[in-house]
């Protein structure tokens, strides 16, 4: 069985934070739409509950996020769990601290790939990105940039480095980026992932100060690449570089094609089913309901509901039909 919402985009994925808590404080950070930590974390076992449900339908992948999924004693649980269910893809997004310690077993215990926080290629502008002090943001650069290293040598790929993109910040770092890429690029798949500022977690005069479209980097990367490919997620472009490396454009802001290609429901960390990351008070409690004993069917129309409450924050002018 497949999950189709009311504006027909299909549902093949869940996106799942494990846990608020974070060791950055990155001023843009959007939370994954939670304005607060306050609820009791998921437990393992409940985490691969609600997996479970929602393969019933169709769902064939999961990415775990945070806060920062590694600060839980349990991440390695979790993945093991999840890993033997036989998804078709189990990812992680995370801050890298701890993967060049926890790479290999994450690997060997089913995750398939990777996304690592990387703001700046210059230490002490990720240091002011993440909210650290200078001495704390450069070893904790090097220990990013370790953690890369031993998560393309484990075997996790693609490699994505997530980049927001901050007007006036890092916006001049492109070439940096697929250099640094570029070099590591031999050991495995990486992929560069530019990312658009949203106006989620940032107030208003952020947004307008450091919003910074990317059309014009992908129209300077269109122009240098060796190869172009539009993925279904998000309608999302990659562009194949001529050292190897993947640059890829994540473009939200207003774009109702990013809406209408996606294909993720969320999950928060107190065990909620987000339907849009934008948009606040439609969640739908399901661990409630699952500590108090309710049973698969009852967990599954919950997760319809859900499903039926998801809209298109940017939604396409009348009369518009999907590409192709």
């Amino acid at each position: 069985m497949s999950l189709l919402d009311r504006f027909g985009r299909p549902v093949k994925g869940l996106r799942i934070s494990v846990t608020s808590s974070c060791d950055l404080n990155c001023f843009f950070c959007h939370s994954e739409g939670v304005g607060s930590g306050a609820g009791d974390l998921m437990t393992p076992e409940e985490i691969e509950r609600i997996v479970r449900i929602g393969m019933s339908f169709g769902i064939e992948s999961v990415k775990l996020t945070g806060g920062e999924p590694m600060l839980r004693r349990d991440i390695l649980e979790i993945v093991e769990r999840l890993g033997r269910l036989g998804l078709k893809d189990l990812s992680m997004t995370t801050n890298g601290f701890r993967l060049a310690e926890l790479a290999p077993d994450l690997k060997r215990l089913g995750l398939k790939r990777v996304n690592v926080s990387l703001h700046s290629t210059y230490p002490e502008r990720y240091a002011r990105i993440t909210g650290l002090d200078p001495e704390r943001g450069l070893s904790r650069y090097g220990l990013v940039i370790e953690g890369i290293r031993e998560a393309i040598r484990a075997g996790l790929d693609p490699v994505k480095l997530n980049v927001v993109m901050l007007k006036g910040v890092n916006d001049d770092e492109l070439d940096r980026l697929i250099e640094f890429a570029g070099s590591l690029a031999s050991e495995g798949d990486i992929v560069v992932q530019l990312i658009e500022l949203v106006g989620c977690g940032v107030d208003s005069e952020a947004l307008r100060t450091y919003y910074f479209s990317l059309s014009d980097l992908e129209r300077e990367v269109s122009k240098r690449a060796l190869r172009k490919v539009v993925r279904k997620l998000h309608f999302r472009t990659q562009y194949l570089m001529p050292n190897g490396v993947w640059v890829e454009f994540v473009k939200p802001m207003g774009n109702y094609l990013f809406c209408m290609n996606d294909t993720r429901l969320r999950i928060t960390h107190d065990g909620k089913f987000k339907p849009c990351l934008m948009r606040s008070g439609n969640e739908v409690d399901f661990l409630r309901a699952m500590r108090a004993g309710a049973s698969d069917e009852e967990l599954k129309k919950l997760l319809l509901k859900a499903v039926e409450l998801r809209e298109p924050y940017w939604k396409p002018p009348k009369g518009w039909r999907p590409p192709g």
